[in-house]
């Protein structure tokens, strides 16, 4: 899979929803890659992280990630039908 002929396919920070997604791609043999960020992990520029800045006092834990699937534009036609 070339990252030029790839699309997102489902972003989000529930990782249960995360794992459904990749489960039903598995189970219907479209491959596909992930990636994981953390949002309180991104460079703020001269001042380091965004985590170092604030802090993470009230940000849930299960919204502290994103979640990212990607496939190959060819196969997303395919993967739209598996949404219902």
């Amino acid at each position: 899979m070339l990252i030029w002929n790839s699309e997102i396919y489902w972003s989000g920070s529930d990782m249960k929803e995360f794992n459904l997604q990749r489960e039903k791609l598995e189970q219907n043999q479209i491959p596909y890659k992930y990636k994981v960020r953390n949002r309180l992990g991104q460079w703020g520029g001269d001042r380091g992280t965004i985590r170092g800045n604030t802090g993470s006092v009230g940000i849930p834990a299960d919204e502290m990630y994103v979640y990212e699937i990607t496939i190959d534009r060819k196969d997303m036609e395919r993967a739209g039908k598996l949404e219902g």
